[in-house]
């Protein structure tokens, strides 16, 4: 595109770049950063767009943000964002009236996908101002990134929380010791890690500790009951979902209007579970206007998706549809509310919408949907079983549900996702053997993308949940280890089911212990970021292991600090301290000739080390630089696989670690420099 001709020549601006109005770069002046800018100023933009439509705004304009060592002016219209990196020493009213008058020029509103509606707007235009403020309440915040599954971003508020001074009479502020603190922390972020990856028993057993009347900080509290209520309702256990989420809205009470808002979700979700729709749909509507009342858009797309799974238990189909579909206008990079409507397309047998629909969206659950369509167009399976499958798939496990999985495994062998399925029910009612014996079936057969990662972070969840001792399921690794392989030639279609008594189905697992060899998953579903504070949270020791198309990389750790990072654009120890100007290009030849090939960046340090070549400042400052050069290259991977091994955790370290860096530490330096302006970077390759 063409910049506006009135920002020609001002000395102010610093960079720009523009994008379309899902975060896609189109020009940049600084292309090195504009990516991640572009799809941050993206979100931004519709994310705000989305909360002032809630209150009667036609559509934003222009958002300013100031820092002290940085500015922006991001502008928007129908098709593309216009983002101004300004000298925040200097003034910005030239470049908002150049952008004024550029936003007003193809001011149309987005369009929406087919068949979905915007929210409703007044005939008016919103100029928005945001500002970082110092004065928001870290609890709340901590809240807020729980309840969302930010594992990470709850971590870097542990420091914030600790040095909080309770306002006298405040609930969720109480005071803890430092120890109570990172001790809740570490529960927290175990647990709901556990209820994400679809073990909800598991993180049941590990929240437990601090749902009870003993946790004297109510947001604590709060959280293990609301994770809890969610868990309980993925084991089937409504029973205990409905005790935990009482108690959760009588704390939501003494916190604030977002606590109470998202326990009358949980709750809706509940009653709608236990057939009493119409409270359900009462919570809902309590629900919606106060997150309608914060601006929150992630809010008021989950409750009106409850309320489309709500509408649909009553077989209100058309009223479901249309609810779904405002889920889908309020958050449009949420695939949840088009897989359901896909779903819906499909238990109607039309298999040309529901494609259609899927068209929209491309995460795991929409992967997963169009394999089902292909395998129905290809006769793996009946669409009267497909259609089965999805009803019975859908749903809380039961014995009934159980044993239907297991009668569509059995009647279409080549089915995959109903054997998955079955795993999935298993282990969630806690019946980890047999869950396990499928998922290493499953491993045998050619699956696609999505359903390997599917199994492998079912055989993770397993894992983490089964009490090991001090012998570690090597069957349980190798099982992993093999998924990253394809299968070898003459690999049966399936493997035999376990066999399964009505009796056994409806047990529960009384042990849960964490700890396990393996944990692994999908990076599209667990980011880099969150698989990382969970090994540093709980203090692991081993190797974590990603990869993607663009190749393999590895981290290892001890008691959750990092002691190594490689990636497939990381250059080693030696290369980094020859671009730092630390050695010549001579004597790094000389001492790759003299060491094997492909020695790890620690060895070839320790050598250059003792011929007297660098000193050990240098060779930190390099092993430091890779590191973080690694997690600026992984924390960008959006797809792939990750599995972590654990390994010695009971044995006492042999030597001390070349280096040993924070992992949390490590994350905030990457992220800070990635949010750096253009003029502070450093020479590519340079350490700094």
């Amino acid at each position: 595109m063409t910049l506006p001709v009135a920002l020609t020549g001002l000395p102010e601006i610093l960079g720009t770049l523009t994008a379309d109005t899902r975060g896609q770069l189109r020009h940049a002046t600084h292309p090195d950063k504009a990516e991640r800018n572009a799809a941050a100023a993206a979100a931004a933009m519709n994310e705000i767009t989305a909360a002032g439509g809630a209150v009667g705004f036609a559509r934003l304009e222009m958002l300013l943000v100031k820092g002290a060592s940085k500015a922006t002016v991001t502008a928007m219209r129908s098709d593309e964002i216009l983002l101004v990196m300004v000298d925040p020493a200097k003034g910005t009213a030239q470049v908002e009236k150049a952008l004024h008058a550029w936003a007003s020029n193809g001011a149309a509103a987005p369009a929406a996908p087919p068949g979905v509606s915007a929210p409703a707007a007044a005939p008016r235009s919103a100029h928005a101002e945001a500002r970082v403020s110092a004065s928001d309440d870290p609890w709340a915040a901590l809240r807020r990134s729980l309840v969302r599954g930010l594992l990470t971003e709850a971590a870097a508020r542990r420091r914030e929380i600790a040095d909080t001074t309770p306002a006298a009479g405040r609930a969720g502020v109480e005071r803890l010791a430092a120890a109570e603190i990172d001790q809740a922390m570490l529960t927290l972020v175990q647990g709901v890690g556990s209820v994400l990856a679809g073990d909800g028993l598991g993180g049941a057993r590990t929240l437990e500790a601090l749902a009870g009347d003993s946790q004297k900080n109510l947001s604590f509290r709060w959280l293990a009951l609301w994770w809890s209520a969610r868990a309980m309702l993925k084991s089937g256990n409504s029973a205990a979902a409905r005790t935990h989420v009482k108690q959760a809205l009588a704390l939501g009470k003494q916190l604030d209007r977002e606590a109470v808002a998202l326990s009358q979700w949980v709750a809706a979700k509940v009653l709608v579970n236990d057939g009493e729709h119409g409270k359900a749909l009462a919570y809902l509507e309590q629900a919606r206007a106060a997150f309608q009342r914060l601006g929150d858009r992630w809010g008021l797309g989950r409750t009106w998706l409850a309320e489309a799974r709500a509408l649909l238990a009553q077989e209100r189909d058309p009223e479901a549809v249309a609810a779904a579909r405002q889920a889908w206008a309020t958050d449009r990079a949420w695939e949840e509310p088009v897989v359901f409507l896909a779903r819906r397309a499909l238990l109607r047998g039309d298999l040309a919408e529901a494609e259609g629909l899927l068209r929209y969206v491309n995460g795991q659950s929409a992967e997963r949907l169009r394999s089902l369509i292909e395998a129905i167009r290809q006769q793996g399976v009946s669409q009267a079983d497909a259609i089965e499958f999805l009803r019975e798939s859908d749903a809380p496990p039961t014995v009934r549900s159980i044993r239907a999985m297991e009668r569509l495994s059995q009647a279409s062998p080549r089915f995959v996702q109903a054997r998955d399925a079955l795993a999935w029910m298993l282990l969630k009612v806690g019946k980890y053997a047999e869950a396990s014996t499928i998922f290493r079936g499953l491993l045998a057969q050619q699956l696609k993308q999505a359903d390997r990662a599917s199994v492998m972070l079912g055989l993770g969840c397993i894992a983490h949940a089964q009490q090991t001792g001090k012998d570690p399921d090597s069957k349980l690794h190798a099982a992993v280890t093999a998924g990253g392989a394809a299968p070898g030639p003459g690999a049966p279609d399936a493997q035999p089911l376990p066999a399964l008594s009505t009796s056994t189905l409806a047990a529960r697992v009384s042990q849960i212990v964490g700890g396990g060899p393996v944990f692994s998953g999908q990076l599209s579903v667990f980011p880099l970021p969150d698989v990382v504070e969970f090994v540093r949270s709980a203090r692991r020791t081993g190797l974590l292991v990603c990869s993607s198309q663009k190749g393999m990389a590895a981290v290892n750790f001890r008691d959750g600090r990092i002691t190594g990072a490689t990636s497939p654009g990381t250059p080693d120890v030696g290369e980094i301290l020859l671009r730092a100007r630390k050695i010549s290009s001579v004597a790094l030849k000389a001492a790759r000739a003299s060491q094997p090939a492909d020695q790890p960046d620690h060895v070839l340090g320790a050598w250059l080390l003792r011929e007297g070549l660098v000193d050990a400042a240098a060779v930190q400052e390099a092993l430091r630089w890779g590191i973080e050069a690694t997690f600026r290259d992984l924390v960008q991977w959006r797809d792939g696989e990750f599995a972590f091994n654990r390994e010695g955790e009971n044995e006492p370290a042999s030597a001390p670690a070349p280096i040993d860096l924070d992992a949390q530490d490590v994350l905030l330096n990457v992220f800070r420099q990635m949010d750096e302006d253009a003029r502070d970077a450093v020479a590519p390759g340079v350490p700094r």
